[in-house]
């Protein structure tokens, strides 16, 4: 066995981003940008009115008293999408809506709110400051600026900046291609009607769904009985359309334990095979040339451990993203754990927000490999390091959610 942080050094260590591709922005959502994107002009573009009112020169507001205001005469409108294109004079002043471009001359904005306006003359009533509601040119955005570092992983909240600069195509690494296949005379598909000495497949139902949830393009090659000759078959036809396969399964030391000797036969090479780690110590990592293979065990919470420990960060590595490990937070324990097991460990818990914004996590009642009850009542993993202890409540660990914090509140 070798260590989990050893394990995942000779994993991310061999990755190689894949090739780039340009895609409209519309469809950039989970890609990773292979170049640094800049600000090809200012945002706003230009200087526009940040309500609606009327656009004036401060200067000739600054004798206004609410007994003696100052009158300006209405010479226009600059609205949306169609501006004034005369420059404002002193003693002018201009209709204006959110938005519409502030015409040269004019320096502020008295909102409507405050504004007396009668027979094409404005009353102005107190002294009105230069750059009053004006957003200038450049306030967001200057030309020229750094937006996004190449790696960068584009989320829905980098969109709509992208979109107003106009940023499209943008130039990202190709997301990379999964076969997935399960191993197991005894597995039935999910929708199937039970019989005996059967289970229904829930492996391959997790594993395409978290792969959709990534963006990620996922062939299920089905299910294969365990024997060799097919096994091998259907290894050789995933290696024929992915970058990455992914089985579950026929990776321990039983006599049907059979995609080792699969493996071997067609030319893949064992990076490791068992980690010191509960639920997960059968996982295998192969390679041939440039694919990956992972053979993950075939119960389930250790499934749902490789796929965030080993197979996420490999396919975020493989797609240029800067950052591919898992992102642990630090939590405080709300119960105490008495740790047996020597291997690191991975607990299904409850990771919740508290009232001044700390972080607790609370294991879940029962724990093992098997238990998609426990698993169906977590939100993360709570990661206990190889050694037997005891962790009291308030203790400080990691833990690592199944989702972006969000979830938690």
């Amino acid at each position: 066995m070798i260590c989990l942080e050893e394990a995942q050094r000779q994993v991310w260590g061999s990755v190689a981003p894949l090739d780039t591709e340009q895609v409209d922005l519309i469809e950039s959502v989970g890609c990773v940008l292979a170049e640094t994107v800049r600000a090809p002009h200012d945002l706003p573009p230009f200087d526009n009115s940040a309500m609606d009112g009327y656009a004036l020169r401060a200067e000739d507001t600054q004798p206004a008293t609410p007994d003696a205001p100052v009158r300006l005469r209405i010479v226009g409108e600059s609205a949306a999408g169609k501006g004034y294109r005369a420059p404002l004079r002193s003693g002018e002043a201009l209709v204006i809506s959110t938005g519409a471009p502030i015409p040269a001359g004019a320096d502020a904005v008295l909102p409507l709110e405050q504004a007396q306006a009668q027979d094409g003359a404005l009353a102005v009533h107190a002294p009105v400051s230069a750059g009053a509601h004006i957003r200038p040119k450049g306030l967001d955005v200057q030309a020229g600026a750094t937006l996004l570092e190449a790696g960068t992983r584009l989320e829905w909240r980098h969109i709509g900046l992208l979109a107003a600069l106009g940023l499209t195509p943008l130039r990202v690494y190709r997301r990379p291609r999964v076969a997935l296949l399960v191993t197991g005379s005894e597995l039935l598909p999910y929708n199937a009607p039970l019989r005996d000495d059967a289970i229904r497949d829930s492996n391959s139902v997790m594993a395409r769904l978290w792969l959709q949830a990534w963006g990620v393009p996922c062939a299920f090659l089905g299910v294969v009985p365990d024997e060799l000759p097919a096994l091998t078959a259907r290894l050789e036809q995933a290696l024929g359309e992915a970058e990455v396969i992914l089985l579950t399964g026929g990776v321990s030391v039983g006599g049907r334990d059979l995609v080792k000797p699969a493996l071997q036969t067609l030319g893949a090479e064992t990076v490791f095979w068992r980690v010191n780690l509960k639920p997960g110590k059968p996982i295998l990592f192969a390679r041939r040339d440039r694919q990956a293979i992972f053979g993950l065990p075939g119960n389930p919470l250790a499934v749902a451990v490789g796929l965030m420990l080993f197979v996420r960060p490999y396919l975020a590595a493989l797609e240029g993203d800067a950052r591919p490990e898992p992102r642990f937070l630090t939590a405080r324990l709300k119960t105490p754990v008495h740790k047996k097991e020597s291997r690191a460990e991975l607990m299904t818990a409850r990771l919740c927000i508290e009232a001044d914004g700390s972080l607790s996590v609370a294991p879940t009642p029962a724990q093992g490999s098997s238990l998609l009850g426990s698993l169906a009542r977590a939100n993360a993993f709570c990661y206990l390091p190889a050694g037997e202890g005891e962790f009291p409540a308030g203790a400080r660990v990691q833990a690592l959610p199944f989702a972006p914090m969000e979830s938690c509140l």
